[in-house]
């Protein structure tokens, strides 16, 4: 019994993978006119199909604890036995039983064609040490479910938070690509305006023409990888893909989101992963202990009452009919002696897991304090090239001013303004992708120091 459950608990675990159908719920949900970060993870919280199941399976834990309690409660049970011989079985006995030759063999019927039994029984398991680790094991196992919910609420939040900071990245470079739409489209109607009375060159014009081209190709694309990474966004959250979202941009707001965060503190048992192994550990020991308990001795005791009656015929309700009544209780004592060495081995086998599980979680630290590290060296690096950008924005955007400002008063060919153009776009785009690699740096110092969910706060 305690095998199979803990054979159940260390194999039937499934990490968020690929994603459910929809929910037979088909009611309309509304959402906020601009769904926050928070708001977007509470969504995904309520609805993610994976969390659900992660939350069904720490209930049938507490149901797997149950049904291994129920084995050392009495077991209550009524029986019936109807017995038709068409033949009455035949016994041998010696023929001097019944006067006749001693050397004899004689071969009688005894008993009667036909028969009926009712009865109760009744069982209870009064020792096992099997049963009282199994207990421990099956505690364990609602933790280590509970610990797996919680981890699982971890990854929705980091997958929903990525995939939310993604959206808003490709957002912010669309602004951009539409800006400098807005402006190439301004300067080819006043280049067509001088073409066409001969103040500005066709090649200039065409130049326009083919930079404003080649940016609104950049737009269509750029659609087709926001409508993927919104649609990612929603599978994640456990709402319809066609729901119609808008996101707070707000997020990449510098002053409010990047200097205020605070590097948090690195405790590796903060993280779930790290404490689902020791758990697992614990039942590795569990499972040590129950097979050597296996050559303990076992005492059920049990009790049988009942009643019988017998016939030639089948007469079994007539009113005159005898019942004889049996009623026993006992005891069985159950005393493993040898089985072959498979205890044995059993157990060494158990031990080579859980040598192999320390192996593991050595590995699992060394891995969460490489990823802290790595995040954290991530962020100020992060930080320090945002610094830079913004200088590069600032410059860029004061050298598009005067490129324009020359350009007008005819003392700046056309090329310099397309390149400080250029330039700018280029400098405005790097300085809001790496705004929101901070933004990302952060969210993965408090997903490898297990305070994901401060995001919530």
């Amino acid at each position: 019994m305690f095998r199979k459950y803990f054979t159940y608990l260390m194999f039937l675990v499934s990490p968020l993978g690929a994603f459910g159908q929809g929910d037979l719920n088909t009611e309309k949900v509304t959402y906020p006119d601009t769904l926050t970060l928070r708001q977007s993870i509470e969504i995904g919280l309520e609805n993610n199909r994976n969390l659900k199941k992660a939350i069904l399976d720490e209930t049938k834990a507490k149901y797997n604890r149950d049904e291994i309690r129920g084995a050392g409660l009495p077991q209550f049970s009524a029986y019936g036995q109807y017995n038709n011989f068409l033949d009455v079985f035949p016994q041998a006995v010696p023929g001097g039983i019944f006067g006749g030759d001693p050397n004899d063999i004689q071969v009688i019927s005894l008993g009667v064609p036909q028969s009926l039994k009712a009865g109760f029984e009744l069982s209870q398991l009064i020792y096992s040490n099997s049963y009282l680790i199994g207990l421990k094991a099956a505690k364990t196992g609602e933790e280590f479910y509970r610990l797996l919910a919680q981890q699982s609420e971890e990854d929705v939040i980091h997958e929903i938070s990525m995939n939310y900071l993604g959206a808003i990245q490709l957002h912010l470079q669309r602004e951009n690509l539409q800006a400098n739409i807005d402006q190439l489209e301004s300067l080819e109607k006043i280049l067509q305006s001088q073409y066409e009375n001969d103040l500005a060159r066709k090649v200039d014009l065409n130049r326009v023409k083919v930079n404003l081209s080649s940016v609104r190709s950049e737009l269509e694309n750029l659609e087709i990888s926001i409508y993927q990474r919104e649609g990612y966004l929603k599978l994640v959250m456990g709402i319809p893909v066609d729901t119609e979202l808008k996101l707070d941009k707000s997020v990449a707001d510098m002053n409010e989101k990047v200097q205020d965060f605070q590097v948090a503190d690195f405790n590796i048992f903060d993280r779930k992963d790290i404490q689902l192994l020791g758990v697992q550990e614990t039942l590795y020991e569990y499972e040590y202990k129950n097979i050597k308990a296996q050559h303990q001795p076992q005492l059920v005791g049990f009790a049988d009452w009942n009643k019988n009656a017998f016939a030639q015929e089948f007469d079994f309700l007539s009113q005159n009919k005898v019942w004889y009544q049996g009623f026993l209780i006992g005891l069985k004592l159950q005393i493993p002696i040898f089985d072959g060495l498979q205890t044995k081995s059993k157990a060494a086998q158990s031990k080579v897991n859980a040598q192999q599980l320390n192996l593991d979680r050595m590995q699992a630290e060394d891995a969460a304090e490489l990823e802290y590290n790595t995040a954290v060296n991530k962020y100020y690096n992060s930080l320090s090239t945002l610094a830079s950008l913004k200088d590069n924005l600032e410059l860029s955007n004061d050298v598009l001013k005067d490129s324009e400002l020359l350009y007008k008063e005819g003392l700046s060919p056309l090329t310099d303004l397309l390149d400080a153009e250029t330039t700018q776009r280029t400098a405005q785009a790097n300085y809001n992708n790496q705004i929101i690699q901070v933004r990302i740096a952060q969210l993965e110092i408090l997903n490898s120091t297990g305070q994901i969910t401060n995001l919530l706060n």
